[in-house]
């Protein structure tokens, strides 16, 4: 039966005004681990998840794991996009372990929480399980991720799912944070998949040429 707007159950799609997102060890050594994709796509995807932050005005929560060490320090560019925003660096595994980390979450005032990091299995997996018992409604964006190899990802694409984590993309994050083409930030936000993605290119080169016929 369709839903109506009598309906009790929430939306299952997250909105700009309920959601945050979380950034967790897209570190420059950790990278280096990352077989399932190469570098500069995984790189593309992690600053464009970033970039529907910025156009969304989404809280954005970052942490590192043991920064100063082998696993080396945070992505330069997200500290650039985000100056105001500190980052938490730990020695815990899981990062909802970590009580600065998840004072932070709280601290946005979100239930829906977006997370991505590196690697999927372990830096993404632990704490968007953990978040979900916790009550917060999770997605966990897999092409702002990365995994040591296919199967790693597949077990823990796997293991989220049977937690009620939802999987998802940075280009559906972001086509479920517009919603609606007749938004404000719709010139931006075709921009943005312009910039970030080739296919889109291509939508407004071929709408550009025929509107100057």
């Amino acid at each position: 039966m369709a839903q109506t707007d009598t309906d009790d159950k929430p939306s299952p799609f997250f909105n700009e005004d309920d959601t945050a997102l979380l950034l967790i060890d897209h570190q420059t050594g950790l990278l280096q681990g990352v077989e399932n994709q190469d570098t500069v796509s995984l790189r593309n995807n992690v600053l464009a998840l970033a970039e529907v932050a910025k156009l969304y005005d989404l809280p954005v929560v970052l942490t590192t794991s043991r920064a100063e060490g082998p696993n080396g320090p945070l992505l330069p560019k997200l500290n650039e996009m985000f100056p105001e925003v500190e980052v938490i660096d730990r020695s815990l595994v899981n990062a909802w372990d970590d009580p600065a980390f998840v004072e932070a979450v709280e601290e946005t005032g979100r239930s829906n929480l977006i997370m991505a990091g590196i690697l999927t299995e372990v830096c993404v997996a632990f704490p968007a399980i953990s978040a979900a018992q916790e009550g917060y409604n999770v997605q966990a964006v897999l092409d702002a991720s990365g995994s040591l190899n296919d199967r790693a990802e597949q077990a823990a694409m796997s293991r989220m799912e049977q937690a009620g984590v939802d999987l998802t993309s940075w280009f559906t994050v972001s086509s479920e944070m517009l919603k609606d083409w007749t938004k404000d930030v719709a010139p931006e936000q075709a921009a943005h998949f312009s910039e970030r993605t080739g296919f889109y290119e291509l939508v407004l080169e071929s709408f550009n040429a025929s509107s100057a016929e």
